[in-house]
């Protein structure tokens, strides 16, 4: 039998009688044969309580091949003794969701805290792995395990994330001091939480009932998708790419003749000494080369040397003269890739001498999606090329991955708790884009944009339940900034847009009710949707000079539109002020909902002098060689001071969420319903339940969410019954 460090039956028989008698909380790892937790391996596990640590051998890598160690019985056994245990873990959702795939074993009952959400709660920034936790916390020698790991791997012929060929009792000693990394940096949080009042937010109120009822299941359970109809798509987005290029290289073809030839050839810009080029030197010299399998000449270091030319000189990276036009000339035609910003900027820039709108850091015009809408209205082809781009997009990231990923049928999406500061879910559905509608885009693009959110589905015998808050983020910030006639607004019905604008800018006779004739929206659609702009941008703290850019105006026009609102909903301007306040005296924003923004660095800057006046700095500082610096800082604090206003809606906004998809998979459960949530984008919520009770859930659902957190402004989320995630929100 082998267990444990020393492979031998007396340890593992001395786990057993430790979990039977000894510590109600363990650190738990698995190590596996990959990252699928459906069709994977489970090699072994480790635990740890503080003090001793275990590893539990199933699978070890001998011979060339995977052997088995205990028996599934064996696991079993101490699995089933772990399920009566309060388990630390880090990213419990893979560890949990494969030993459920793999053993039948659920330990989501027991998972007592993850420290990836740990670290998240305490610390918001960056890194979240656990290794470079431990690195950050307790110093270097954390990873004295994982280097003598990844050397056995190599040692025994595997890759570096094989992990399951490296020598048993180097694997052991690896997975045990994982377990105890965890177990301490979990007991770290848990201190640290204890001393900011957040362990009531983290363990019940949102954070880990989130991780355990809503994001784990539907990470678990995944999203049916319409096979079918994605693998049409990517054939006919295949074929319309194809026509739009070949559609493109036409109208440009003419310019490339004249001007993109003898550029492409030029020394400026020379070929490179592998792939295709070399070989067509190699052709056009005749060189005595040997040649591979394929019928290609090598160009190995040892073929090289046994040659001596000019031309082998040059492939070599020597200065030598070849006639490069001449070669390139017999590989045939010369392409214009489409894809290359290098290519573009020269046809923009050098060829028809049109003026960039911005550029890099290190002064390189830009070819970006801006640029090219600018050119779409002197250039038939950039608008095609606009067109092209977003199908490639659409093409890559929907199409292709959606189908390349689903198994059987389901698509499994990841959502991580921590990967935002705010609390929202960073998933890969996020980008999911909304439909669009006519004017918004051209035809071919809206036709497979709009059917990416088909490919998602209910399937047979059920239903989804979709529910998106109504403008969430202006409800937060007209209910945490206490301001009267901004609540007023949204328990009138006006719509909210319009009465900002009509507040703001002092329009008359104008309305912001929906049903009448002189709606703003209606005789002034424009007007209503500049007010969008600035409607959320004041609050989040955005200044004149970029409101100007945004509207196209001037900073001193910016600047009375923002006084203008601001004098409009004084109190705003007051909770304003107060987070400033809070963020540079205390080092911390809290949300309403209780999740915390820590800024100990702006509060650190602030207390040593830093100010945030620029005036301060030019009449104190100008002449002092740290000015520069003062002014970065001052920036630093700047964009601090815009995250913590910014938190403090975005925060609350998302517990708001949160909490519902609580709320709704706890009801579920309770009314012993088989559906779950399957997917929370960003306000909104789709839950899958069977068709047969689509009624009741769509009331259910929608209660929830507007009554699950209270604000003082009611919240509004219809709810819809939807066949897939296209007929929903």
């Amino acid at each position: 039998m082998k267990a444990v460090q020393n492979r031998g039956e007396k340890e593992f028989k001395r786990a057993i009688k430790m979990l039977n008698g000894q510590g109600d909380t363990w650190a738990f790892d698995v190590e596996t044969t990959g990252l699928n937790v459906r069709k994977d391996t489970i090699i072994g596990f480790g635990i740890s309580n503080g003090l001793k640590g275990f590893y539990f051998c199933h699978k070890y890598w001998e011979e060339g091949k995977l052997k088995e160690a205990l028996s599934k019985e064996d696991c079993l056994e101490i699995l089933s003794l772990l399920k009566d245990k309060q388990l630390a873990m880090w990213n419990g959702s893979f560890d949990c969701r494969i030993t459920e795939n793999y053993f039948g074993i659920d330990l989501v009952p027991s998972l007592w805290m993850d420290g990836m959400l740990g670290k998240h709660q305490i610390a918001e920034e960056r890194p979240f792995a656990l290794k470079d936790v431990g690195v950050l916390i307790y110093g270097e020698q954390e990873r004295r395990e994982q280097l003598d790991l990844i050397q056995s791997i190599k040692d025994n012929g595997g890759e570096s994330k094989e992990y399951y060929k490296a020598d048993l009792d180097i694997m052991a000693k690896y997975c045990i001091q994982d377990c105890h990394l965890t177990f301490r940096l979990c007991h770290n949080f848990l201190t640290k939480m204890e001393k900011e009042n957040l362990t009531h937010f983290f363990f019940h109120e949102e954070t880990m009932p989130l991780y355990k009822n809503v994001t784990i299941p539907m990470e678990k359970r995944g999203i049916p998708v319409n096979v079918p109809l994605i693998e049409q798509l990517q054939i006919d987005i295949q074929k319309d790419i194809d026509k739009l290029e070949q559609k493109i290289q036409s109208l440009i073809s003419p310019l490339l003749d004249k001007h993109f030839v003898p550029w492409y050839y030029g020394k400026a810009y020379p070929p490179k000494r592998s792939g295709k080029f070399a070989q067509a030197v190699c052709r056009y010299y005749n060189l005595p080369l040997p040649k591979t399998s394929s019928g290609a000449f090598s160009l190995s270091g040892k073929a090289l040397e046994s040659v001596s030319v000019p031309a082998v000189d040059w492939l070599k990276g020597k200065d030598v003269e070849i006639d490069i036009l001449e070669i390139q000339k017999t590989m045939g035609k010369v392409e214009f890739n489409l894809s290359s910003k290098r290519h573009l900027s020269h046809l923009f820039f050098d060829t028809l001498h049109e003026k960039p709108l911005s550029s890099t850091p290190k002064g390189t015009a830009q070819v970006n999606d801006i640029f090219i809408k600018e050119m779409a209205s002197k250039y038939e082809w950039a608008a095609d090329l606009r067109d092209l781009n977003k199908l490639h997009k659409i093409k890559s990231a929907y199409i292709d991955r959606i189908l390349r990923e689903q198994e059987d049928g389901i698509f499994y999406p990841s959502f991580f708790q921590h990967r935002t500061i705010s609390g929202r879910y960073g998933s890969d559905l996020q980008q999911l884009p909304r439909p669009l509608e006519e004017g918004q885009s051209s035809k071919l693009v809206r036709r497979y944009n709009n059917e990416i959110r088909k490919f998602f589905i209910a399937g047979e015998s059920y239903v989804f339940i979709d529910s998106d808050y109504e403008s969430l983020e202006p409800h937060v910030f007209a209910h945490v900034s206490g301001d009267k006639r901004l609540k007023d607004i949204f328990r009138s019905g006006r719509d909210f847009y319009s009465t900002i604008a009509i507040d703001t800018e002092k329009l008359t006779g104008i309305s912001a009710v929906k049903t009448d004739k002189n709606y703003l929206g209606r005789v002034d659609g424009l007007r209503r949707q500049r007010a969008k702009a600035y409607a959320l941008g004041i609050p989040y703290g955005m200044n004149a000079f970029a409101l100007g850019k945004t509207l196209g105006v001037s900073t001193t026009s910016a600047r009375q539109l923002i006084d203008a609102y601001l004098d409009a909903y004084p109190k705003l301007a007051d909770w304003m002020e107060l987070t400033n306040y809070n963020a540079l005296e205390f080092g911390k924003i809290e949300s309403e909902a209780g999740r915390v923004r820590h800024f100990e660095k702006l509060q650190v800057a602030y207390k040593n002098g830093v100010r945030i006046d620029r005036n301060y700095l030019k009449k104190y500082e100008y002449k002092s060689a740290t000015y520069n610096k003062m002014a970065e800082a001052s920036n630093k604090m700047k964009n601090w001071l815009n995250n913590a206003k910014n938190f403090q809606i975005q925060s609350l906004a998302a517990s708001i969420t949160n909490r519902a998809c609580i709320a709704i998979a706890k009801e579920l459960k309770k009314e012993n319903v088989n559906g779950y949530v399957c997917a929370q984008i960003h306000d909104q919520i789709i839950v899958r339940v069977p068709e047969n009770v689509a009624n009741i859930w769509q009331k259910k659902v929608q209660h929830l969410m507007e009554n699950t957190y209270k604000l003082s402004i009611p919240l509004k989320a219809p709810a819809a019954i939807a066949t897939d995630f296209y007929e929903g929100h």
